[in-house]
């Protein structure tokens, strides 16, 4: 009897669940491509490449918006339909979706009108602050939805197509990330008429504190939130790979480091496997989870000027290597690498410590807050299976 009147309710839940998958999958599609096409831009800039709408940075970044904006309205008309939406919290996803699909898409025009008024602006300005807020919202949104839904979806292909896309998303979230901080660090917002740089000592500061807070903080995250080997590693691999792609390889020059770059690679998967028991180590009962955690948080956090390559020396040019962008004739990103080269021995070591001290830091922060959460939450049921 109960069966009954409860059927309709749990084909009622699997519905709304299947659907919401499907959407925030098309949506990380959206947000893997604008991230994409975000920093190809960026590095054609700085390249000088020839530059107009029309190109395939602008079209990748844009396509991206579109998919993401088309995925807002299907998830609002989601949530409309199915209110258990609402108690399982996937309608914070959508509503930010909809939310940073707004802003992205005023800030397209917005932009144009500000470069007809004002003229070639610098990285940052009101209208790129706009629209890299846009992507951060929606970024987060889909990152936090598939998530989520993983929680709920056990088992079938929608479990195993959503752990694919959710690396997708995180691998989009950590990239826009070190984006975001990049439009504060950078100094490549002088304009025609505006200049928004920074002072060199708060830029520098913005990238030593901030880029290793987001590489331990995301690693330490998806270590926790997946207790899966491989996904943590694998969320890592895909920045490395879509930073060579659309920030290296696109200049010859840059791209001779490439070899060394990818090497990054290799300490996360280390990391990874000594959480989860994979490595001798790994399996010592005289390390705690604890300081396991602590050691991840700082190879993750030790990394970041690496990581950081080839955007990252440029903000810290002013005080952590031996030239002066201005006396030596700064025209394009190229120009940093021999500066780059012949501080790497001492700018290395120094950022490896910075680094670690603050990823050891945020495994802590992490542990306090992860405890606290556990302590007052009930623990998630699974919907359908």
């Amino acid at each position: 009897m109960l069966d009954r009147y409860m059927e309709p309710i749990l084909s009622a839940s699997t519905n709304a669940f299947k659907f919401s998958m499907i959407v925030l999958i098309f949506a990380s599609i959206g947000s893997i491509m604008q991230i994409s096409g975000g920093n190809w831009d960026v590095t054609s800039h700085l390249l000088l490449t020839p530059e107009s709408f029309f190109t395939p940075s602008h079209a990748l970044l844009y396509t991206g918006i579109g998919i993401l904006s088309l995925s807002s309205i299907i998830g609002g008309i989601l949530m409309l339909k199915y209110r258990e939406l609402k108690k399982s919290g996937l309608a914070l996803s959508f509503k930010l979706l909809i939310i940073g699909s707004i802003i992205s898409i005023i800030s397209g025009p917005s932009d144009f009108i500000w470069h007809q008024t004002f003229g070639v602006d610098g990285f940052l300005s009101p209208t790129h602050l706009m629209l890299i807020t846009g992507m951060l919202i929606n970024t987060l949104a889909v990152a936090i939805g598939l998530v989520r839904l993983n929680t709920f979806v056990k088992s079938g292909i929608f479990s195993q197509l959503g752990r694919i896309f959710a690396v997708i998303s995180l691998i989009a979230l950590w990239l826009i990330l070190i984006s975001y901080v990049y439009m504060f660090a950078l100094p490549i917002s002088d304009g025609e008429l505006f200049n928004f740089n920074l002072n060199p000592i708060a830029e520098s500061l913005i990238a030593l504190v901030f880029l290793p807070l987001i590489n331990s903080g995301m690693f330490l995250f998806v270590l926790k939130k997946t207790r899966t080997f491989g996904f943590a590693s694998a969320v890592a691999t895909g920045v490395i790979l879509l930073t060579a792609f659309t920030s290296i390889l696109p200049s010859q020059a840059l791209s001779n480091f490439l070899p060394f770059y990818l090497l990054a690679i290799i300490p996360f998967v280390l990391v990874d496997m000594l959480i989860y028991g994979k490595l001798p180590i790994g399996n010592n009962r005289k390390i705690s989870n604890k300081q396991k955690f602590a050691i991840a948080g700082a190879i993750s956090g030790s990394l970041f000027y690496v990581i950081g390559y080839p955007l990252l020396p440029l903000a810290l040019s002013s005080y952590l290597m031996p030239v002066n962008l201005e006396e030596t004739g700064f025209v394009t990103i190229v120009d940093i690498i021999p500066s780059f080269v012949n501080s790497l021995h001492l700018v290395l070591p120094i950022t490896i410590i910075i680094g670690a001290i603050i990823g050891v830091l945020s495994a802590r922060i992490y542990e306090r807050i992860d405890g606290f959460k556990e302590k007052n939450s009930k623990s998630d049921k699974v919907i359908y299976e």
